[in-house]
């Protein structure tokens, strides 16, 4: 019988130095197994948004601030529109043109 025992008990030894650290400590205090896991989500949302949060919000700064300038630039033209023929613009292409003619 002492055989038997000393058998189970190197048993026993031997499946709980195979087990991982976590599962021994879960076994020995069970209310650990819902509080770390109830940490832990919570926990990790906010290092998440810690570290991809300020780069998602300067992705959309610049995506509002794009539309933003496009959305400028059209009120300009509207109120400015674009002159083909102007007098000074007409003599500086005359200019260069002759100047390549030289060339």
């Amino acid at each position: 019988m002492a055989k038997i025992r000393e058998g189970s008990e190197k048993r026993k030894r031997e499946r709980e130095s195979t087990q991982p650290w976590y599962e021994n400590l879960f076994r020995r205090s069970p209310w650990l197994t819902t509080l770390l896991p109830a940490l832990m989500g919570p926990l990790i949302v906010v290092l998440l948004a810690l570290s991809f949060g300020p780069c998602i919000i300067n992705k959309l700064i610049s995506f509002v601030s794009q539309r933003i300038e496009k959305v400028n630039l059209m009120v300009i033209q509207e109120l400015n529109p674009v002159v083909e023929s102007e007098p000074f613009l007409e003599a500086a292409s005359e200019a260069v043109a002759r100047i390549e003619e030289q060339v």
